[in-house]
């Protein structure tokens, strides 16, 4: 399937959809006050968030966004995010992951340009995008006959739209990256952190004391280097129990912890419940494709 949009009265745009997307799930945040989603990516696919309601802050590629009712957050493939809900306005959101996407000029898995603002801000079209996310997350629960060509002609409308708001807003694509130290320590832990790293194997990697290592990454993080490593490793492992069928114990080996009983304690400690019960309570809202 080969989609194309010319050019229209607020300008030239032509948006080619070389690869149709598929529905890998749909899923839906809310009633939860102290959702938190900690720092992961996806490197197989690409999704699509959109806040029905509430308030939340999300951390996009080592940036920092507040986001609210009728925003549309995109994470294409491989960008770092973390995600947690305002208590005092707790989030309601549809998302959605995204396989298969080629779009001419694009990445593969990209639904944007990876300069681009992955926040879009409530506009003319937040209605209609809610509209297209619920529709998919009802078909996806429901799965009667026909809802992989409905979903996948509803992603292609999905997506369209958010390229139409990027053309007629003109979003900012530059964003400027941050070479501090803090932010290549970052960086590294976040390319090592499967590894067995203590703040003495950071600060050898840096050439620099632990001390002052860890006093440069805390004054700008606000968290220490270990920290962010844990933290980091428990975002992965969210990702893997919600998206795998791996067990406990392959999940902890893969993001750095060869004693699942040691994962499963800084798990809990983390994240307030053990693994297994944060897969089963995720899981009753999230829809896969068969």
């Amino acid at each position: 399937m080969k989609f194309s949009m010319n050019q229209s009265a607020d300008g030239p745009e032509t948006l080619n959809i070389q690869k149709a997307p598929h529905l890998l799930y749909a899923g839906q945040i809310s009633n939860n006050p102290h959702w938190k989603f900690s720092s992961h990516k996806h490197d197989n696919l690409s999704e699509i968030v959109y806040i029905c309601d509430g308030k939340g802050t999300f951390i996009i590629d080592g940036v920092t966004y507040e986001a609210s009712k009728g925003d549309i957050l995109v994470y294409n493939k491989d960008v770092l995010h973390e995600e947690w809900s305002n208590p005092d306005h707790p989030l309601k959101t549809y998302f959605c992951g995204i396989t298969n996407l080629s779009i001419e000029g694009l990445k593969d898995l990209h639904v944007i340009p990876s300069g681009i603002n992955p926040v879009i801000r409530r506009n003319k079209y937040s209605s209609k995008i809610e509209t297209y996310v619920s529709e998919i997350f009802d078909e996806a629960a429901l799965q009667a006959e026909g809802y992989e060509m409905i979903c996948q002609h509803l992603l292609t409308a999905l997506i369209t739209v958010i390229h139409r708001i990027i053309h007629l807003h003109h979003q900012d694509t530059s964003t400027e990256k941050n070479d501090s130290l803090s932010h290549r320590i970052k960086e590294y832990i976040d390319k090592h952190y499967t590894r067995s790293l203590s703040l003495e194997d950071l600060a050898e990697a840096f050439f620099i004391s632990p001390y002052y290592l860890s006093h440069v990454f805390k004054e700008e993080k606000n968290l220490s280097p270990i920290h962010y490593l844990i933290t980091r490793r428990m975002g992965e492992a969210k990702r893997l129990l919600v998206s795998t069928n791996l067990k406990i114990r392959e999940v902890a080996q893969l993001v750095g912890y060869d004693n699942p009983n040691y994962f499963t304690m800084l798990f809990k400690k983390f994240t307030g419940e053990s693994p297994k019960r944060f897969k089963q309570k995720h899981m009753e809202k999230l829809f896969y494709h068969k």
